[in-house]
């Protein structure tokens, strides 16, 4: 599980890095246009018409840009912090490598809730889906259970 999503979140954080900083860089950049076409046209090298459209279009521009760089920044606030839980549940776990008995403490430390879903019996038998919900990582996908533990006949 955690070479799965470490393999995926490097890229992931990386790539949300590089746009963030691509955007701030852009923005610093605007700032220096706008200056210049400003200079411009107080020199009269810009007519009045045109200097407010490069403004506007600039502006709108740093705008959009701060607005992306803002979600980026809390994409890439997420995906540290989910790296962190990651971390921590792995730390929890590591405690409990060979457990014998399921006990209340286990269960608070390592688990944040137990959801049973409604019987489907559409197949012929009663089959009731269990997710376990783990602290800091939520639900595993795919999580690999004996074939005798996945189904329980009531």
């Amino acid at each position: 599980m955690r070479q799965n999503s470490e393999v995926k979140s490097r890229k992931e954080l990386a790539d949300s890095k590089r746009k963030l900083i691509q955007a701030e860089r852009r923005i610093t950049e605007l700032d220096g246009i706008v200056k210049r076409i400003y200079e411009d046209n107080i020199s009269g090298k810009l007519t009045d018409e045109r200097f407010m459209k490069l403004s506007r279009d600039y502006e709108q521009e740093q705008r959009d840009l701060a607005v992306q760089a803002k979600v980026l920044a809390v994409h890439i606030s997420e995906q540290e912090q989910q790296s962190l839980d990651l971390n921590r549940f792995l730390q929890q776990v590591r405690k409990y490598t060979c457990v014998k008995e399921l006990t209340p403490t286990l269960l608070n430390e390592l688990m944040e809730r137990i959801e049973i879903h409604a019987p489907d019996r559409s197949s012929g038998k009663r089959v009731v889906q269990i997710d376990v919900l783990f602290n800091f990582v939520g639900l595993v996908d795919k999580l690999e259970l004996p074939e005798s533990t996945k189904t329980l006949t009531m």
